[in-house]
This record gives structure tokens, C-alpha cells and sequence, in this order.
């Protein structure tokens, strides 16, 4: 699902007027009401549950970024609003930075998996700094959803081919390791499996033989994490180039590894991935 398909122009506000994470909530409401698809919900019924949400864990989830969202039963699909909060609004987000961008989202309990993807994909849109520059610049509604609506659409088509890999990446940057993880979500890779790794360096100061040479690796972080994940070939090239998008070009040194693996035999289900 894309996120042009949960928005309409309505739901989008280049300015809000809230001042406080209370006022906030309310004028997001606002702004969901606006969609046809909750013309037949309560205000307090969604308030209710961004709220209940809220209490769980900050949504808040940094670099003034803020995503309250809720489940409620009897809808019929996904629904989004954006608003840009000019001066910041204190939100107690993880960082502790006041919320200038705010992206509210509303769906039912049985689309889990399409709003765990929806998720993803907002958290990734909303890290691109020119997206979060067309937010500080748009004086309308139709110039977000416009821009929205051109990112979704600039991916590279995947040809499918019904020949699958097995992919293996190592990420040597843990940095990086959430934005991968949302990643994944967002393409329909949540089965994918990650194990903590270390490579050879990581423990060779623990062999006796070596053990005076500690101080050559203790310069760098040995470790990091491989992620396996079964995909058609011909959707290879779109899924690396998504992690380079986060991570880097994977030919500098210490960006990560990417390896794919003939596979001979296959029984079950696989991810299927969707760009």
C-alpha cells in the first residue's frame, strides 16, 4: 500500500496551530475526520486511541519527527494525516527534541501487516531531508501530497523473474541497524532472519597466543549483524540499491557486504517483496 493511497489533500496541513502535544492530538483528529473513509467515527473515538497508543511508548521517535497512530475496529482502510508544526511543538520524544513533523495514522486491526509497512514507510520518508525541506517550504496541502505522491513514484520497476536467492548482508554499522529494520518492514521483509556476528577480529585478543595484541582491535567494533532473506532475483538490484539509499554506496569500506546465493530447492512461502 502507498502512502498517497491513506492521504487526501484535506488531511494535510502545511501549518499548524497547536501549541502543546494535547492541542496537537486534537488537531490531528482534525484532520483525519477529513477523510471520507472515518465519516462514520467519533472524534473521541480516534483521540481515544492515539492516546492509548501514546501511553505504551513515545511516538516521538526523533530528529523532530513525531508519528501518533491507533487501530480502530470496523475500518475499511489505512487512514494518514500530515502536519507541519513551524515552530515545534514538545512532544517528550526520544531525543527530547520538539516535533515539527507530524504524520498521524488510523487502521484497522486486521491490516496489521499493511499498516506495519505503512509505518515504516513513514518513518523512512520522513528521514529523507527533502522531503522534511518540502515540509518546511510547502504553503499547501497539494505541494506535500504532490511531492509524496513523486517520491512513491520514482523507484526503479523490479522485474519479476520467479527465480529466488538467498540474500546474505552483513551490517558493520550498528548505527544503522533500526533504519534497516524499517527498511525491511517496508518492502514486506519482516520473516527475514538477523543474527549478531562477529568476525574473527572480535575474538582473536580472547586466544592466548594473541592476547598482547589487544590494543590493535580496539579501535573498531567487530561486530554487527546478517540478515537472510529469500527473494526473487529480479527484485535484487531494487532491494540493495534501498540499502545503499540508507547506509552508503556498499564499495566504500566498512559500509557491509551483500551476498546472494543460488537456491536449488524451496519449500514454503517466502517474503514477497514490494517497492
Amino acid at each position: 500500500m502507498k502512502l498517497t493511497e491513506a492521504l487526501v489533500v484535506e488531511s494535510i496541513e502545511a501549518n499548524l496551530r497547536a501549541r502543546t502535544k494535547e492541542e496537537l492530538f486534537r488537531e490531528m483528529v482534525g484532520l483525519l475526520k477529513k477523510n471520507p473513509a472515518l465519516a462514520g467515527t467519533d472524534e473521541s473515538t480516534i483521540l481515544k486511541s492515539l492516546n492509548e497508543r501514546e501511553k505504551q511508548a513515545t511516538t516521538g521517535v526523533g530528529k523532530e519527527v513525531g508519528i501518533p497512530h491507533g487501530k480502530i475496529m470496523g475500518l475499511s482502510t489505512i487512514v494518514g494525516a500530515i502536519g507541519v508544526a513551524k515552530r515545534g511543538i514538545e512532544y517528550g520524544s526520544v531525543d527530547g527534541l520538539p516535533v515539527r513533523f507530524v504524520v498521524a495514522m488510523i487502521a484497522p486491526p486486521e491490516a496489521s501487516q499493511d499498516y506495519l509497512r505503512i509505518l515504516a514507510k513513514v518513518a523512512r520518508l520522513l528521514s529523507d531531508p527533502s522531503f522534511t525541506e518540502t515540509l518546511i517550504t510547502a504553503t499547501t496541502g497539494r505541494a506535500i501530497l504532490d511531492r509524496i505522491a513523486e517520491m512513491e513514484a520514482a523507484a526503479a520497476p523490479v522485474t519479476t523473474t520467479e527465480e529466488r536467492v538467498l540474500l546474505l548482508f552483513e551490517l558493520t554499522d550498528p548505527d544503522y541497524f533500526d533504519a534497516l529494520v524499517e527498511y525491511f518492514t517496508e518492502v514486506g521483509g519482516t520473516n527475514a532472519t538477523v543474527m549478531d556476528a562477529q568476525n574473527v577480529q572480535g575474538f582473536i585478543t580472547k586466544v592466548p597466543l594473541f592476547a598482547d595484541f589487544s590494543r590493535v582491535f580496539t579501535e573498531r567494533q567487530e561486530s554487527g549483524h546478517i540478515f537472510f532473506i529469500v527473494l526473487d532475483k529480479g527484485a535484487v538490484d531494487r532491494f540493495i540499491e534501498g540499502i545503499e539509499e540508507i547506509i552508503g554506496d556498499l564499495e566504500e569500506e566498512g559500509r557491509g557486504v551483500a551476498i546472494t546465493m543460488n537456491i536449488d530447492y524451496v519449500r514454503g512461502k517466502t517474503s514477497r517483496i514490494e517497492f
